[in-house]
């Protein structure tokens, strides 16, 4: 009698299971209820109604059926899998990924649940260890294209975003219509620059998925970098409209009426930015910034202390933000992951913002001074000092026997290693560095780097001990006409005074060999003040 009930619940079971792969979900929800009622500790046909509910959006009742399947049989994989997924569709991340670890416990390289343990991590900021995950899925299976684009979001979360752009391209040629994946492609273009392609793909996201305020609000930023203000306000506002409480579309609201010449209007946005996000370090850092420029110093000096609060080390330039409010005096030097984040960021667009938009100079001016200054213009030991892509290396390689650079930003030092010109690059410190170069070097040339140093005492003595005697110290800055000293200027730049420079060149045991004004950048169509100057290690 047992035998024959076992066997017609395991032939009814096999029948709804059949049911519901031929697509007949409400026949195999019937068939599996009969199940349960015949036999309520039947782990299969709570198996069946979890999945059945999970398809039709039923998160909850997914996850009571598919927690009564995982505790009739706790070793087999497809229900944990499953309760998995329902948990996530509930946002109970932390339960979900105590499943996906339970099947990784005895098969550590079974391919689902790597790749939601990946994504999963990846969501909570687990970076290192998402990232281990996923490539343990695709290494199971190479088209994995959940594991692929995951993996392609935290490729470009970490700023790898060349290798994130190929992870997520293969994800698409799997499933070309998702609108995951598109949206995560574009944000990883945006990045990398190609801004055009960028709004191709994230418009595709949006019509993909057309109530998706995240979507809307990077078509919106990519739109705005564009210079389409118009279609950004309207994806941004629709983003704001879908998701008041997520601070995306905020944001890109107040970027888009600050371009519009709406201060007042842009505040407000960010103000809404930052209750919806109250340790967001961007949102305080923007309101930070429009409060300024309106004027309202006191409630500037408030988000940007919270940026510093949040964020010590300061990839924002919150504390020059609290300078340039007056709340604070100015820093010696811009922050060193402010000038790294910053860099990074540009890497993709800088050579063509600087030399098409800015109108830059500052390696012609170089090389200009220095057939003026130096005696051997061959064979010499040089450093590129914050070298960025490379722009002055076509000035410097002819006078180098050597030729090395270093950079604060591992991007910009990535651009100027595909020039191929350089004989070392190194990311680092200047100051850092050149204390650990003793005489090394006939010459140091830094081109419109000395901006983001304000007193440049620490810089000049430590070119001064990385030099050999009688070598050169050729670099720029921008001028400050109306200062004895150094100015930080509203674009957290750092001008000099010509007796500042003079003061702290003696000071540090060099001799003037040329000093003169020059402009090497414009803004806004005007030349930018500026001095070429070269120094001789005395």
């Amino acid at each position: 009698m047992v035998g024959r009930q076992a066997l017609n619940i395991g032939e009814a079971f096999s029948q709804a299971m059949k049911t519901w792969e031929d697509g007949d979900g409400a026949e195999a929800r019937r068939l599996a209820r009969r199940i349960v009622e015949a036999k309520p500790e039947f782990g299969g046909a709570h198996y069946l109604l979890g999945v059945i509910a999970l398809a039709h959006g039923q998160g909850r009742k997914a996850a009571e059926h598919l927690s009564r399947a995982v505790a009739a049989d706790p070793d087999q994989p497809a229900p944990r899998l499953a309760l998995g997924r329902a948990l996530e569709s509930q946002d109970s991340v932390n339960a979900a990924i105590l499943q996906y670890r339970a099947i990784l416990a005895a098969d550590p390289d079974h391919v689902e649940a790597n790749a939601r343990l990946g994504e999963l991590l990846g969501r909570t900021g687990r970076i290192v260890e998402a990232e281990g995950h996923c490539r343990r899925a695709i290494a199971g299976n190479p088209d994995h294209a959940e594991a692929l684009c995951a993996l392609g979001a935290l490729l470009h979360a970490s700023g790898r975003d060349a290798e994130a752009a190929r992870c997520l391209e293969q994800a698409l040629t799997q499933r070309p219509d998702w609108g995951v994946a598109l949206h995560n492609y574009g944000l990883v273009l945006r990045a990398l620059g190609q801004t055009e392609r960028a709004i191709t793909i994230l418009s595709g996201a949006v019509e993909l998925r057309r109530d998706n305020a995240q979507s809307r609000a990077a078509l919106a930023g990519a739109l705005r970098e564009m210079g389409r203000i118009d279609d950004a306000r309207r994806h941004a506002e629709r983003a704001t409209r879908l998701r008041p409480h997520d601070p995306a579309g905020w944001l890109e609201l107040g970027l888009v009426r600050q371009l519009k010449g709406m201060p007042e209007g842009a505040a407000a946005a960010f103000e809404r930015a930052v209750t919806a996000a109250p340790d967001s370090v961007h949102a305080h850092w923007c309101l930070g910034e429009v409060r300024r420029a309106l004027g309202d110093t006191a409630r500037a000096a408030t988000h940007y202390r919270r940026c510093l609060e949040l964020d010590p080390a300061d990839c924002h330039g919150a504390a020059l933000g609290l300078a340039l409010a007056g709340a604070a005096p100015a820093p010696e030097r811009a922050p060193d992951a402010y000038i790294r984040q910053l860099f990074d960021d540009y890497a993709d667009r800088f050579e063509s913002a600087l030399v098409d938009k800015l109108a830059y100079r500052a390696p012609a001016l170089l090389a200009n001074a220095l057939d003026r200054t130096l005696s051997r213009k061959t064979g010499l030991d040089v450093l590129d000092a914050g070298c960025g892509t490379g722009l002055a290396a076509p000035v410097l390689r002819p006078l180098a026997a050597r030729l090395d650079g270093i950079d604060l930003s591992p991007a910009m030092v990535d651009k100027a290693r595909q020039r191929q010109v350089y004989d070392r690059l190194d990311v680092g410190d200047l100051v850092v560095e050149l204390g650990l170069r003793p005489a090394a070097y006939d010459l140091v040339a830094a081109a419109d780097v000395l901006v983001y140093f304000g007193d440049l005492g620490p810089v000049f003595r430590a070119v001064h001990g990385a030099l050999r005697p009688a070598g050169l110290f050729a670099f720029t800055v921008e001028r400050a006409a109306d200062s004895g000293s150094y100015l930080l200027g509203p674009k957290n730049r750092y001008a000099h005074a010509p007796a500042h420079v003079n003061e702290r060149a003696t000071a540090a045991g060099f001799e003037l060999a040329l000093s003169e004004e020059a402009a090497t950048r414009q803004e806004g169509g005007a030349d930018v003040p500026g001095l070429v100057v070269v120094l001789r290690k005395g």
